[in-house]
């Protein structure tokens, strides 16, 4: 989050990563607040990678707020080789208390792995207070909004052809969410189609003038504050503007709103929900795609992403699917996969702790685990090691066919947040997915069922491929208790409503 003059907004435990090119052999780096000598935090910096004589090195303190004073200031990081000074940052930022973000936020710190609660003592130090906080487990997401819908503006402040065009998206708004109490925001010359089309319960107005030169609308300053007045003190659950140009989206910050939908959402930071939509005439490139379909389509997307919940695709019946559990030694929804592997190294929760997972779920269930290995890890002693586990058979290298028949046949899936979770869950297997925050869960979360576990910490979504590069040894990850794993594998495995 940022302020309106792009300052970070920073509350509860916040990560303070940079890279640092330095020759040095950097030793220590400490954060202090401006005219305060207290290390609020302190990091060891981690060597990535070198170019030439030069030494790439990332730096990820982690910060709890509290130990800030609210409103704006500055932040400093020094970085030092031994007792000698070599760097210097300085981050402009507003720190806003926790239960202030938790009153405007409420469902970003609820569901966000990226708000990490502030210790409420302060006598843990900060990295041991994130990672003693228990795991989420979180279900696959459903709908876009957690919460019901009972306000809606819709925005709409063009003239009488935007609006008509405009009326089935309105309509449609209506009908996906009928306990709303639906607002409409137009021009006041156009107000009276609207009330004649019954598509609202409250209908406001404003005024825009129009420049020659430039050929736009646009609020002056006094019709500004006329719909600031007008909008003051109400709050919407839900703003919708429905222009597919970007001359109106801002008014939707002159309310509160809880989600903003609208075209344009990467020219807009402010929209949680949006499109874009392109079509090309073959001959001049210009769109073709008239305009009510066009601002229908957005409605279609907000339906789309209020229902995420996808079919099972499951896979056809063959002959061939018995023997190859045979020659497995299983049946039928009679044993679990586990899989240890991922493309990105980063996305893998450690090997010793499958194996251990394994073990400990084949001891309470006495259920066989297929256990799958990504040949980099399947060392001679990793063989030896599952070769002395009871009830865990480990499966080499295998065709695509009869990886998709043992996965398709089985009772749960444990694995990374990787491709076979998602082929799992397509096939009505539920799942046990263990997730790096490098993503948001509710991006990559599998489909219909299961849990997904993942640790909130504070440089949450941080994207990396690379896992020198994260500068806190993944403990995201790699600190998920296999306790946590085992217990919600064990409550998957227990008879559930398959939905």
């Amino acid at each position: 989050m940022k302020t309106p003059t792009g300052h970070p907004i920073l509350s509860g435990v916040i990560a303070f990563r940079v890279l640092v090119s330095s020759r040095h052999k950097l030793t220590r780096a400490v954060v202090t607040a401006d005219g305060s000598a207290t290390e609020i935090a302190i990091a060891t910096p981690i060597m990535a990678r070198t170019i030439g004589s030069m030494k790439i090195w990332i730096v990820n303190a982690w910060v709890d707020t509290a130990r800030l004073s609210a409103g704006r200031q500055k932040l400093h990081m020094n970085v030092y080789t031994g007792t000698r000074l070599v760097g210097h940052i300085r981050r402009f930022v507003t720190v806003m208390p926790q239960e202030t973000i938790t009153a405007l936020v409420p469902d970003g710190v609820r569901y966000s792995d990226s708000f990490v609660p502030s210790a409420l003592d302060g006598k843990m130090e900060t990295i041991d207070h994130v990672l003693s906080l228990p795991v989420e487990w979180h279900r696959p997401q459903e709908s876009l909004f957690p919460g019901t819908i009972r306000s809606i503006l819709i925005l709409r402040t063009d003239q009488l052809g935007d609006v008509s065009a405009s009326l089935p998206a309105m309509a449609r708004i209506k009908a996906l969410f009928p306990e709303a109490r639906i607002t409409v925001l137009s021009q006041r010359t156009i107000q009276p189609i609207l009330v004649a089309s019954g598509i609202a319960d409250e209908y406001l107005s404003l005024s825009l003038s129009y420049n020659s030169r430039t050929e736009r609308r646009f609020l002056t300053t006094e019709a500004e504050q006329a719909v600031r007045d007008c909008l003051r003190g109400r709050e919407f659950d839900l703003a919708m503007d429905l222009s597919p140009g970007a001359e109106s989206q801002t008014l939707m910050r002159l309310c509160a709103a809880r989600y903003r939908v609208s075209f344009k959402p990467d020219q807009f930071p402010f929209i949680d929900f949006g499109i874009e939509v392109t079509s090309r005439d073959k001959i001049n490139r210009k769109a073709i795609v008239n305009h009510a379909a066009h601002v229908s389509m957005l409605v279609s997307a907000l339906e789309g992403a209020l229902h995420m919940r996808q079919t099972i695709v499951a896979r056809l019946p063959s002959h061939q699917d018995v023997s190859v559990l045979n020659a497995h030694g299983v049946e039928k929804k009679g044993y679990i996969v586990v899989h240890s592997g991922a493309r990105h190294p980063i996305n893998r929760w450690p090997l010793p702790s499958f194996l251990e997972f394994c073990a400990l779920f084949y001891s309470a269930t006495r259920i066989p685990v297929l256990l799958f290995i990504d040949s980099d890890d399947l060392t001679s002693t990793v063989e030896a090691q599952c070769e002395s586990l009871d009830g865990i058979r480990l499966v080499p290298s295998t065709d695509m066919e009869t990886f998709d028949t043992l996965l398709s046949n089985a009772r749960l899936l444990v694995a990374n947040d990787t491709g076979p979770k998602h082929l799992a869950a397509t096939r009505g297997v539920r799942v046990v997915s263990i997730a790096i925050p490098r993503l948001n869960w509710q991006e990559w979360g599998q489909n219909r069922s299961g849990v997904i576990l993942s640790r909130r910490v504070p440089c949450a979504g941080c994207g990396l491929n690379d896992s020198l590069s994260c500068g806190m040894n993944i403990a995201c990850l790699t600190s998920v208790p296999i306790s946590t794993v085992l217990e919600a594998a064990l409550e998957e495995i227990s008879p559930k409503d398959e939905g």
